[in-house]
């Protein structure tokens, strides 16, 4: 079986260089009369190919960007799906929070740099920071207060 699509692959191959053979060396007048001929408008074949080329590069070169964004979604899920024993209140979540980045203070400046003072942080974003930590495993090694 492999040796038949290799065969077909190379027969394909084969006639798309045949052609592009062909279009290379024909002369440029003769294509463009043949075109026309066959009621094409070489122009608008000339447009639509190009946006089929333009469209075809951009989703490649958008492809690495999809699958990182697709790596981020189920990253994501996957720390939002985690069970983790996080207190029930958004005071002991955030009594947490403040003693992971007092026993650890060089985490801080990660916090800080996305938002201005840890005070403007929501509860949803203590959550979600609490929820990364543990998953990374620094909570198992904080000595954190009992919950409220």
């Amino acid at each position: 079986m492999a040796g038949k699509s290799r065969s077909h692959t190379e027969r394909l191959a084969r006639i798309l260089d045949n052609l592009g053979e062909h279009i290379r060396n024909g002369p440029g007048d003769e294509l463009l009369e043949t075109a026309r001929e066959e009621g094409r408008d070489p122009a608008e074949v000339n447009a639509r190919i190009k946006g089929l080329l333009r469209s075809v590069f951009k989703s490649y070169q958008q492809k690495t960007l999809a699958d990182a964004k697709q790596g981020y979604q189920r990253e994501l899920a996957s720390i939002f799906e985690g069970h983790f024993h996080l207190p029930k209140t958004a005071d002991g979540r955030r009594n947490w929070f403040q003693a992971v980045l007092i026993q650890a203070p060089q985490l801080q400046p990660a916090f800080t740099l996305q938002n201005r003072e840890l005070s403007d942080l929501s509860d949803e974003d203590i959550e979600a920071h609490l929820k990364k930590l543990a998953q990374l495993g620094v909570l198992n090694a904080i000595r954190l207060p009992e919950e409220e």
